[in-house]
């Protein structure tokens, strides 16, 4: 009786070592917050306070030590869906780039519309002002071993 559920454990199992440890999936869900938003109401300074207080508001509440409150500064918010920026982390899609302190991260083949929210005054968490930088330019990640991006390097390009 015990070994009918044996084989769905070990599928589960397998599935896990697939996709990585849980912190690997954290890793890319918090880029995924911090980073994506592929269809942005507005690239302004109205859509950047608003985005960046939810992503204040959210990485605190899913962070159990969450710290002192901060204002952060700068965040770009990539507008396309999540396939398109995986791609990057694919030579299809990307190529290595050696950032200045050594680290091979992944360029972008292609353009991206990006928005850069930068701090401009406030105090944290719900008081955080910011102004907006719309652009269309070359992302750089970097890429976990399961192909998924991990961190943007905001001033690498």
């Amino acid at each position: 009786m015990a070994l009918k559920g044996t084989p769905v454990l070990l599928l589960l199992a397998a599935a896990l070592v697939l996709l990585g440890a849980p912190a690997t999936a954290d890793q890319y869900q918090k880029f995924l917050l911090q980073h994506v938003d592929a269809n942005p109401t507005g690239r302004n300074d109205k859509y950047c306070n608003k985005q960046m207080h939810y992503v204040l508001n959210e990485l605190r509440r899913l962070d159990p030590n969450p710290g002192e409150k901060v204002c952060k500064d700068p965040n770009t918010f990539i507008h396309a869906n999540s396939k398109a920026i995986r791609a990057v982390c694919t030579d299809e899609g990307g190529t290595d780039y050696q950032t200045k302190s050594g680290q091979i991260m992944r360029q972008s083949r292609s353009r991206f519309q990006v928005t850069t929210c930068s701090w401009h005054g406030g105090k944290p968490l719900n008081n955080c002002e910011y102004r907006a930088a719309a652009d269309f330019r070359m992302i750089v990640i970097a890429c976990n071993k399961q192909g998924f991006p991990v961190h943007f390097a905001e001033s690498q390009i």
